[in-house]
């Protein structure tokens, strides 16, 4: 499954590559701040749907990295976009401390389309497909009679990914663009797993988790060259 997703992203880069390689077309590249609104994580687990006026209560906030290369061909485009998001959580326990980390990584590629106009505001859309990793990991530190014990879990999932929306830049200059605001719906298609934990008795025990759709919404900001 996992490569079937790799080998789909590349895919949906090759036209991208090609026109770059003919030199007719100038890519353009964005770098910028990226918020991430998470669905389905710790104490988050229980979202309305995404245009509900609970939507930050319900959802967890993930701060991290957005880049993108664009290759256009006039107003459209191919479009290939990475970020990575973490939340990183601290509590006190009885007897020690306990931290939560969250990290998801996006790569995804596909058309776009920018609203060229003589004006500074440059509006633009697109639909992005390919695939997501979702790690989450628990460190808990506990001071016992013979001394201080660590024990950890992790677990993680290379799922499908889709990313549709749009923002808005606005020309700085003829090499610049400030974008003031990025907007995706990027939802992520866990599929059936399983998942080996640590039972009551201390014995590892497998636990099927069944596929699921996470409605995540990540907004972002930042300059394109």
């Amino acid at each position: 499954m996992r490569e079937r997703l790799v080998l789909f992203c590349v895919l949906m880069m090759l036209p991208a590559a090609f026109l770059f390689g003919q030199g007719e077309y100038k890519p353009q590249y964005f770098i910028g701040y990226s918020n991430l609104q998470g669905e389905g994580f710790l104490g988050k687990n229980d979202p309305d749907n995404v245009l509900s006026p609970d939507f930050l209560d319900r959802r967890s906030t993930l701060h991290g990295v957005n880049a993108e290369v664009t290759f256009p061909i006039r107003n459209f485009g191919i479009t290939g976009d990475f970020s990575f998001n973490r939340n990183k959580l601290s509590s006190d326990l009885l007897d020690g401390e306990q931290s939560t980390k969250t990290d998801v990584y996006y790569l995804v590629g596909g058309p776009s389309y920018q609203f060229r106009n003589s004006s500074r505001f440059q509006p633009f859309v697109r639909a992005l497909g390919g695939a997501a990793r979702t790690n989450f990991e628990i460190e808990a530190e506990r001071q016992i009679s013979t001394g201080r014990v660590t024990s950890e879990f992790d677990a993680g999932s290379t799922d499908l990914a889709l990313m549709v929306g749009g923002g808005f830049d606005v020309r700085l200059n003829d090499k610049v663009k400030m974008r003031l605001l990025q907007i995706d719906y990027a939802p992520i298609f866990l599929r059936d797993r399983s998942v080996r934990v640590l039972g009551n008795a201390g014995a590892l025990q497998t636990v099927e988790l069944e596929g699921q759709r996470q409605d995540h919404v990540r907004f972002s900001f930042g300059f394109t060259f």
